[in-house]
């Protein structure tokens, strides 16, 4: 479905750039699937009222989440940024065995398992994802298998009460109606409760070129600005911000109700007007976005074409839906890439979409050798270069593709 109005207050859209049409990113193919692959559209567009910034092509969720072949507790980088949100949440007001918690995507429960394990709270989660429940399951994490909403949340409250924290990491750049989300945590939250959102921000998807966060799982890229102003719109207010090291550069927003007993810090007006200052919200911002676009996918694949003219064997790491994007972008596939490694079991075996690249096991790495492995998850790189010490050793070499293609060694 193709939308001509903001996500958030209903504005005009402006088209940025059109990809044309490409694969679904999350949805990897058994190989009998490759010959009926689907490709949907996908263009990146500006609210011309309040300068959000989305897609203008919006999928069936069922088709994107139902199944979803990412869990969180496989990569340890994001999991020690679960661990520094609970200590955070802790300083904000205290958790203990009274204290109720909610997630909203709760994925394969790790964040509520800690909270758990720490501090013997009451916790609930909610995810789509059959696949995941499974997991959930086995830690012990109580998950309903549902979409979160304003309707589902008078639900829950009903048979649950309210509670003292609800968080959304990762979430409400996925969903079509972002007002719906809020509206129902502010049903969830008790007067006092704090709802904590996590988004990459947009101001380093523009800095660092960061094309590879749009894709169809993605409708909004957000700004604190966006934050706000979906608080204003369903009686919320943010009370504290910070920048924190997740998918290239991550918000994490405190909200309260707007009656709550809790005044915002300075530092939330400070990094609004810091928003503007860095021109997010001008239109020559985002026209300047699409010739960097363009001139990246240019610069990459030329630069992955001359290592195959040198007869260099390339593979990539990660199998995660930000790369599927960039290949299919850049027109990068089994030509230029020989395999992809990932830890992910749920993905080995299987098939990229869009590009056709097969996916296989992280301990092959030293036994293929490849001369050169592409970062698709370079917001991990840290963790993967740890990983992969035995590999980097041996003169392997890595590319990491933002903010330029540049190569890492020993």
């Amino acid at each position: 479905m193709k939308t001509k109005n903001c996500r958030i207050c209903k504005g005009k859209l402006i088209t940025i750039i059109n990809f044309k049409k490409v694969a679904l990113s999350g949805k990897f193919l058994i190989k009998r699937q490759i010959k009926n692959e689907k490709k949907y559209p996908l263009s990146l567009a500006v609210c011309k009222k309040c300068k959000h910034i989305q897609i203008k092509n919006i999928i069936n969720p069922k088709k994107l989440f139902d199944h979803y072949d990412w869990e969180t507790g496989i990569s340890t980088s994001n999991v020690n940024l679960i661990k520094n949100l609970i200590v955070r949440l802790n300083k904000k007001i205290k958790i203990d065995k009274n204290s109720k918690v909610f997630e909203i995507a709760s994925n394969d429960g790790t964040l509520l398992k800690e909270i758990k394990n720490r501090y013997k709270s009451k916790i609930l989660g909610i995810d789509p994802a059959q696949n995941l429940r499974k997991i959930s399951l086995k830690k012990n994490v109580p998950t309903i298998v549902d979409y979160f909403s304003c309707s589902k949340a008078k639900n829950i409250r009903k048979k649950y009460g309210s509670f003292d924290f609800c968080i959304a990491r990762n979430v409400i750049a996925h969903t079509k109606n972002p007002n719906d989300i809020f509206r129902g945590v502010r049903n969830m939250l008790n007067d006092q409760g704090i709802f904590v959102v996590e988004v990459p921000h947009l101001y380093y998807i523009y800095k660092d070129n960061q094309y590879d966060n749009v894709f169809h799982e993605h409708i909004g890229f957000h700004s604190l600005k966006s934050i706000q102003d979906l608080c204003k719109k369903n009686f919320l207010k943010i009370i504290d911000v910070e920048i924190i090291n997740s998918q290239g550069g991550s918000l994490r927003c405190f909200i309260s109700k707007q009656t709550a007993n809790i005044k915002p810090v300075n530092k939330v007006n400070n990094f609004l007007q810091k928003e503007i200052r860095k021109n997010l919200f001008k239109m020559n911002t985002w026209n300047n976005f699409a010739l960097k676009i363009n001139n990246h996918r240019k610069k990459l694949k030329n630069f992955l074409k001359k290592l195959k003219q040198s007869n260099y064997s390339i593979s990539a790491y990660g199998a995660s839906g930000k790369g599927q994007a960039l290949l299919q972008f850049c027109k990068i596939n089994k030509n230029y890439i020989d395999f992809i490694y990932d830890k992910s079991r749920f993905k080995q075996g299987k098939f990229t979409p869009g590009t056709h690249i097969k996916i296989i096991d992280p301990k092959f790495i030293n036994l293929y050798k490849p001369n050169y492995l592409l970062l698709l998850s370079w917001n991990i790189s840290k963790e993967i270069i740890q990983q992969e010490k035995r590999y980097l050793n041996r003169n392997g070499k890595m590319i990491v593709p933002f903010p330029k293609p540049k190569i890492l060694t020993r």
